[in-house]
């Protein structure tokens, strides 16, 4: 980005959604008024005129209909209708002409001396009698103010006798669209109020709380005192706030997850290395006797392969991570699963005298769908974990059920329980509570994380129950085949 860019970013400052939206605003007000004065105006004025004229025009064509056109069509005959001419007048509001077919007024309800004294023909006014309406027009001058004028040709038995001529004066016009126009100004401007209230209330209702999130998301940071977001409202704001506000605490609390994952991590690589170190060292040095040095060699093949299952746990925790666990998802017999799994464990369980109980849903396979590798995994990791805390000549129960479509997997054991602090934690890489420090030296902390992380990657759940001197339950479930 050049210099010249920077600069007129700086100059100008952060777009933000505030001034997004009030600049949109500020477009439709400048719009609409535009549009009101320019376009809505003369709309409303054609509009008045075009109404104004089509009434006129039906009130002489009615006037004409009622009968003023008989056979004596005379200026004498036609004076005695000057009442009835009034009335419609005044019905109609304006000023109503009879000119005869040689151009003379001969009767006109606003200047009764005047006419007949005016000739349109000598005046050359004529032209407007062969119109259906003439706008702004004086007759030249003879009317004492512009007018509309709606002329009608007057007949009798075929013959031509002159015109009629309603004369509506502009004025009444221009207060009429006036009129209607201040309404319409109005309920703009009612409108833009309204508008400029929703702003106000988007204003402080939405955007003050948005900064508010903004502001105190922004600093969030690793291993900083993350304070909280205060937001006293329970729309979403507030749980965004919320939100934020576990994710800042975690981030504040992330130096002491890494210290505790250095100082697991390092507790189990440093056991079995200090072992091998001192085994090797003794050896060297000649202190271990030829008879016993098989067994010093089962010691050091022991440790390697605990520091070598350690390594691979890593790995395959952080590759998870990174690829979200691709899973080779089948249809599988659960059942089959916990079979090898038991089988596979029973050395180490007859060597402790612990029995296997099974409590299998139905006689025969219980077909489910997952990555049955994975799967395969954890019930290996679950086994594994109560065979350690389990005494000895005790047993384990491994029980299977279907609800609602899907198969739930336990496996209970008898052993010393988990601390209800550390219920929540047991998930946790590398964690161990107090009492498995002391009882499993072999262990990584991390098989409960990769149960964990297999059973995320399937959107199920895994949980625990446990009470401390009685034993524990470890529960995940999986969805059954749908086609069995």
């Amino acid at each position: 980005m050049s210099n010249k860019r920077r600069r007129r970013i700086h100059i100008f400052g952060k777009t933000t959604l505030i001034k997004k939206l009030l600049a949109f605003y500020l477009v439709i007000v400048v719009v609409s008024f535009y549009f009101m004065l320019a376009v809505g105006r003369s709309y409303i004025y054609d509009q008045v005129l075009e109404e104004t004229t089509t009434s006129l025009a039906g009130a002489a064509d009615r006037l004409v209909r009622s009968g003023i056109t008989g056979e004596d069509f005379t200026a004498k005959s036609l004076k005695k209708l000057t009442p009835s001419f009034d009335v419609a007048a005044k019905a109609a509001n304006c000023q109503i002409l009879i000119i005869e077919d040689n151009g003379d007024i001969i009767i006109d309800t606003e200047q009764k001396t005047k006419a007949p004294y005016y000739n349109v023909l000598d005046h050359g006014q004529a032209s407007f009698l062969h119109e259906n309406a003439t706008y702004d027009y004086t007759i030249g001058g003879y009317l004492s103010t512009p007018c509309l004028c709606v002329s009608v040709p007057l007949y009798s038995s075929d013959n031509f006798h002159g015109f009629l001529v309603f004369a509506h004066s502009n004025s009444f016009i221009t207060n009429r669209a006036d009129y209607y126009y201040n309404i319409l100004l109005n309920v703009y401007y009612i409108v833009i109020g309204l508008l400029l209230l929703t702003y106000i209330g988007l204003y402080f209702f939405c955007f003050i709380p948005l900064k508010k999130l903004r502001a105190g998301s922004k600093d969030f940071a690793i291993g900083r005192d993350n304070p909280p977001i205060i937001i006293h409202s329970n729309d979403e704001y507030g749980e965004m706030a919320e939100t934020l506000n576990v994710l800042g605490e975690e981030l504040s609390k992330f130096d002491e997850y890494q210290r505790k994952f250095l100082s697991g991590i390092s507790h189990d690589f440093r056991s079995p290395l200090t072992s091998i170190h001192g085994y090797l060292q003794a050896f060297r040095e000649g202190l271990i006797p030829p008879e016993e040095a098989e067994r010093y060699y089962d010691i050091l093949l022991a440790e390697t392969d605990r520091l070598t299952k350690l390594t691979n746990q890593i790995i395959e925790l952080n590759s998870y991570d990174r690829n979200n666990i691709l899973l080779n998802v089948t249809p599988f017999d659960i059942h089959e699963t916990i079979r090898k799994v038991t089988d596979a464990l029973n050395g180490r369980a007859v060597s402790h005298n612990i029995n296997y109980i099974t409590e299998l849903a139905g006689d025969g396979p219980l077909i489910v769908c997952g990555d049955s590798e994975k799967i395969h995994q954890v019930l290996f990791n679950l086994v594994e974990n109560a065979l350690k805390f389990s005494p000895d000549n005790s047993y384990i129960t491994i029980r299977t059920s279907v609800k609602k479509g899907k198969a739930f997997i336990s496996v209970r054991d008898t052993g010393i329980g988990i601390p209800k602090d550390d219920i929540n934690s047991i998930w946790d890489r590398f964690y161990k509570s107090d009492h498995s420090r002391g009882k499993d030296k072999t262990g990584t902390g991390l098989g409960l994380s990769i149960c964990k992380e297999i059973m995320t990657a399937h959107k199920e759940m895994i949980d625990v129950i446990s009470t401390e001197g009685v034993g524990s339950t470890f529960t995940f479930r999986l969805p059954l085949d749908k086609e069995k």
